[in-house]
């Protein structure tokens, strides 16, 4: 009996999920607090200048957009420092192609196939956390993220260890 009570609660959870997510937010200062401050954006992009002490390797590549699960042409580049791919700290700048310096900072946790984290811009310092699924192998690193607020992005990294 408690089984079949245990199954029905995590049904009806996993059911009521996304009308719950559908009600509207009537303050702005909820949605505020949900967000990256302006000065945890700042202290990254100075920690990205040199590699941070905690980092193992760096990382280079593209980011873009994701329709309906399908990745769209890359839309700018990234570039940052990671602790261990599959367990570990991730922290990078990106911008635009047509841009030469960077327009937006992530930083985040990876816990092997789960990204979690937040995408911040530099000129405004707004932000949201992230989420989302990631495979990785020796040389590259491919995540999916789902902000909160947003589309969802995808990043497609080749990183290497440092010696």
């Amino acid at each position: 009996m408690k089984k079949i009570l245990l199954i029905a609660g995590v049904c009806f959870i996993l059911i009521s999920m996304p009308a719950i997510m559908a009600l509207p937010t009537t303050s702005l200062s909820s949605t505020r607090i949900m967000r990256p401050s302006q000065s945890l954006v700042e202290k990254q992009i100075a920690a990205l200048e040199e590699p941070p002490e905690w980092a193992n390797g760096n990382f280079t590549g593209v980011w873009g957009l994701n329709l309906l699960g399908v990745p769209l042409p890359p839309s700018g580049w990234i570039t940052g420092y990671y602790q261990e791919i599959g367990l570990g700290s991730f922290a990078g700048v990106f911008a635009e192609f047509n841009e030469t310096n960077a327009t937006g900072a992530v930083l985040g946790i990876m816990l092997w196939v789960f990204f979690i984290g937040g995408v911040g811009s530099i000129a405004t310092g707004n932000g949201t956390y992230v989420a989302g699924l990631g495979v990785a192998n020796e040389t590259h690193y491919y995540v999916r993220l789902n902000a909160i607020i947003g589309p969802s992005y995808y990043i497609h990294v080749k990183y290497t260890r440092f010696e």
